[in-house]
C-alpha cells in the first residue's frame, strides 16, 4: 500500500487528492495547521467511503514542528511513507515595496522553505520514499505585482525541484505539478472570477480532474524526474494582462 502524506490537505485541492487517492487505495496522512475541524471531517469521509487515512497538525514555517510530524508517522501504524505530496501554500497579498517582513516570512518559509526542509527529511528518513510532488503554480513566471513574494516562493520551486531531483536519484522521483484556476478563492468576488476565466486558452470545466489526474500521472509513471507538468488551461499565456489574482 502506498502511504501519502500531503500537507495542508483539509481543504480545497489539498482535500481533493486526499480523497482521489485514498479511493485509489493510498493511506492518506491529512496535514494541517489551523483547519482541525475540517481535517477530522475529511478523515471520516474518507473512512466512510471504505479509505484510510488520518490527520496530523504541524506549523510548516516551524521547523521543529515538522520534525515531531515526521516523528509522530513514524511511529505510528502507517509510517511507512512512499509519498510526499507539497501542497501547503499561502497566498498573500502587497508588493515588493508593500510587503513587511513578517508576510515575506510566513510566505518564504511556508511556500518554500517547508517544501525544503520537509522533502530532504522524507527522503532520509523514510526507507521507502519513492516520489516527492510539489504543487505550483502556472502563473508564478507571469507579472504578479500585487502578489510577489508569492510569486517569487512559487517560481523558485521550479529551481528546487530540479535540485532535489538530482540529489535524490535514484530511489526517489521528485516532480512539479502546476495548475492555473481552478477553484473560486474564498477572498475573491464572482466578477473577479469570471474575468480571470475568460483569460484561459481553453474552456475547461474539468480542471480539477484534470489536476487529479495528473497527480495519479506522475504517482504512477516511473521515467519522470525533475520536471513540471503544467495544467492550466492556457491561464499563464494571458495572467499578466489581467493584473489580479
Amino acid at each position: 500500500m502506498e502511504t501519502v502524506l500531503i500537507t495542508g490537505a483539509a481543504r480545497r485541492v489539498g482535500s481533493l487528492i486526499a480523497e482521489d487517492l485514498a479511493a485509489r487505495g493510498c493511506f492518506v496522512w491529512i496535514h494541517y495547521h489551523m483547519h482541525e475541524q475540517e481535517a477530522r471531517e475529511l478523515c471520516d469521509k474518507i473512512k466512510n467511503h471504505g479509505g484510510q487515512s488520518d490527520h496530523i497538525k504541524a506549523d510548516l514555517t516551524d521547523i521543529s514542528q515538522i520534525d515531531g510530524m515526521l516523528t509522530e508517522i513514524s511511529e505510528s501504524l502507517h509510517g511507512r511513507l512512499t509519498t510526499l505530496i507539497n501542497n501547503a501554500s499561502v497566498f498573500q497579498n502587497g508588493t515588493l515595496q508593500t510587503t513587511d517582513s513578517l508576510d515575506w516570512d510566513k510566505t518564504i518559509n511556508t511556500n518554500l522553505r517547508a517544501v525544503w526542509y520537509l522533502s530532504g527529511r522524507f527522503a532520509n528518513r523514510f526507507p521507502g520514499a519513492k516520489r516527492i510532488l510539489t504543487i505550483g503554480d502556472a502563473s508564478a513566471e507571469s507579472y504578479m505585482p500585487q502578489h510577489s513574494v508569492y510569486a517569487l516562493s512559487k517560481h523558485a520551486l521550479k529551481f528546487l525541484t530540479e535540485q532535489m531531483a538530482n540529489e535524490f536519484a535514484p530511489d526517489i522521483r521528485v516532480n512539479l505539478i502546476s495548475p492555473g484556476l481552478v477553484l473560486k478563492s474564498e477572498y475573491e468576488t464572482q466578477n473577479t472570477w469570471d474575468n480571470r476565466q475568460r483569460r484561459t486558452l481553453l474552456k475547461n470545466d474539468e480542471i480539477v480532474e484534470s489536476i487529479l489526474a495528473g497527480i495519479r500521472f506522475l504517482m504512477q509513471d516511473p521515467g519522470m524526474t525533475g520536471a513540471e507538468l503544467i495544467i492550466d488551461n492556457g491561464f499563464r499565456f494571458n495572467a499578466g494582462k489581467a493584473n489580479i489574482r
